[in-house]
């Protein structure tokens, strides 16, 4: 004969006996009292909640013969029948094997026959999010006007994948994950029951690695008891479980927080050595770290751990200042074993970041850097967030072009340039003439002229052939055509007025302008040879006196 699983075999029978779910409990059993039951319910939560255990109780409870107080009395024929799986009016149905139209069509074509023994047909439909879009479009006047004997449960740990025209339908129901303690309770009463003996941390420990689920907490617990035996100790929960001791977590936190480089690599190895799960003991370091950051801020009432380990976690937070501890939460709560789960590299470069004394901190009161006395910025390590804002804010500031589409700061004009190059209005080195030029073209590129675009025909003139001469700003084209259209553009009064301020704006200087081609003069005439070499009119441009002595052709 078969032995049933723990989880099956004290699955609750009645709304009293449900665990951490009595918001639900109380509201399914008064409608049971007043007679006012919905059509359909949506249970919706966590992996191991007891959605599926309530929807079972409730198919019980509407057909009971003798409800008490809400609840099944579990003794009539109707409540053993349900007990047993052989009641023919509760019907469960897996949507994840039963999730296209077809199955909806035939749900859709049996709702009308009546119930065979008890008043009510309970649809039981787990897995409800499986249901596909076309299935749940076709269940959906089902759902909502089904016939007056029929109720409908849907179970799903996914709402949000089910549809809104579904979940405005039903009664939703939302189960929460239960408490550490309840499920600590249940797994006593379980023990109890089964008559073997579990030591109370053990327990505590299996309640707590559940993370919320009764089912998954009761399945760790018969593992124990087969695995076992009777006398089942936190050590043999750590074994299992592959998390390793409590203390070798704490002599990790320990090592962390104090900055003990060579102790924290230490223990992470050992237990890498000892076969305990790299993933575990993350996890469990992480919430060590944790419960000092909750003892530090006087928070020690969310914590559950034993007495032992927040003695010891006490006193070392009291020894150190709440930046470490946030430090390595924070490195720590990071880390990612996703991929690289067998490798302990991830853990020992973030056990070295957390003692590293360099990534601290900033300290307030030194100096800037540069000012005198202070000291030099730190070469290694990462700087933290709060050190970034002050590294920016004393870094010289280095000016930056403005985009193209803005408006540039005018230069106050000083009058005519000075021979040195360095007042204001001074067109300055040839890089400078550059720059500046190109920062007038960039300005003309939306403006638009008579006919055409004026920065697209000054474009044409580059910034190696424009010069200053003679307190005129030469433009030298290289097309003709280009040169004509700008002349062109140059008779309208408003095309010489944009031009006129993008280049009082960039030069600092309201220069007259003179339109010339590649290779003449500007009265047409034949240039010099020596004219057609840019770094010949770079120079004569830059405003230090440079003129052409005498030419020699080869």
């Amino acid at each position: 004969m078969t032995s049933q699983v723990y989880y099956r075999k004290w699955r609750p029978l009645s709304f009293g006996d449900l665990a951490g779910q009595e918001h639900v409990a109380t509201t399914l059993r008064r409608s049971i009292e007043q007679g006012r039951v919905a059509h359909s319910y949506l249970f919706c939560g966590p992996r191991g909640t007891g959605k599926t255990t309530t929807a079972r109780i409730l198919a019980k409870a509407v057909n009971c013969l003798d409800p008490r107080q809400g609840d099944p009395c579990n003794q009539c024929g109707l409540c053993v029948s349900a007990n047993e799986g052989r009641c023919l009016d509760v019907i469960e149905l897996d949507a994840a094997s039963n999730r296209g139209i077809d199955e909806i069509r035939e749900i859709r074509d049996r709702v009308n026959f009546a119930p065979v023994e008890g008043t009510r047909k309970v649809y039981i439909i787990d897995e409800a999010h499986m249901l596909t879009d076309q299935a749940s479009n076709a269940f959906l006047k089902t759902l909502e006007e089904p016939p007056g004997h029929v109720i409908f449960i849907l179970c799903t740990t996914e709402a949000h994948r089910i549809l809104p025209t579904i979940i405005s339908r039903c009664q939703r129901h939302d189960f929460r994950r239960l408490p550490t303690e309840v499920i600590y309770n249940r797994l006593e009463q379980v023990a109890q029951g089964e008559g073997v003996t579990v030591e109370p941390e053990a327990l505590r420990a299996t309640a707590r690695h559940a993370a919320g689920s009764l089912r998954d907490a009761e399945n760790l617990l018969e593992q124990l008891v087969l695995s076992y035996g009777d006398g089942v100790g936190l050590r043999d929960v750590e074994e299992l479980l592959g998390t390793g001791s409590s203390d070798r977590w704490l002599e990790l936190v320990k090592a962390l927080l104090m900055g003990n480089t060579p102790g924290a690599l230490a223990a992470i190895n050992e237990a890498a050595w000892d076969g305990t799960d790299i993933r575990q003991l993350h996890r469990q370091t992480l919430e060590l770290l944790r419960a000092a950051m909750l003892l530090e801020w006087g928070s020690s009432d969310a914590l559950d751990l034993t007495d032992h380990v927040l003695r010891q976690l006490r006193e070392l937070v009291n020894q150190l200042p709440s930046w470490r501890i946030l430090k390595a939460l924070k490195i720590w709560g990071d880390l990612s074993l996703r991929y690289d789960a067998p490798s302990t590299l991830p853990l020992e470069l973030a056990a070295v970041e957390i003692c590293n004394e360099e990534v601290g901190p900033p300290v307030r009161e030194e100096p800037a850097p540069g000012q005198a006395g202070g000291p030099a910025p730190a070469r290694t390590g990462r700087p933290t967030a709060a050190q970034q804002p002050r590294q920016r804010e004393a870094a010289p500031r280095q000016e930056q072009p403005l985009p193209a589409d803005r408006p540039q700061p005018v230069a106050a004009n000083t009058g005519k340039a000075k021979a040195n190059g360095n007042e204001t209005g001074n067109p300055g080195t040839g890089d400078d003439l550059r720059s500046q030029w190109l920062g007038t073209v960039k300005a003309l590129n939306r403006c638009k002229g008579k006919k055409y675009n004026l920065g697209a025909l000054l474009r044409d003139c580059k910034s190696e052939t424009v010069a200053i001469e003679d307190e005129t700003l030469v433009l030298t084209f290289t097309n003709r055509t280009n040169l004509e259209r700008m002349e062109e553009e140059m008779e309208d009064p408003a095309g010489r007025k944009m031009v006129a301020e993008a280049v009082e704006r960039f030069f600092g200087t309201a220069y007259p302008f003179r339109l010339t081609l590649t290779g003449e003069t500007g009265n047409g005439e034949a240039a010099h040879p020596s004219q057609q070499s840019h770094l010949v009119r770079t120079a004569l441009g830059m405003g230090i006196g440079a003129r052409i002595i005498e030419e020699q052709s080869e």
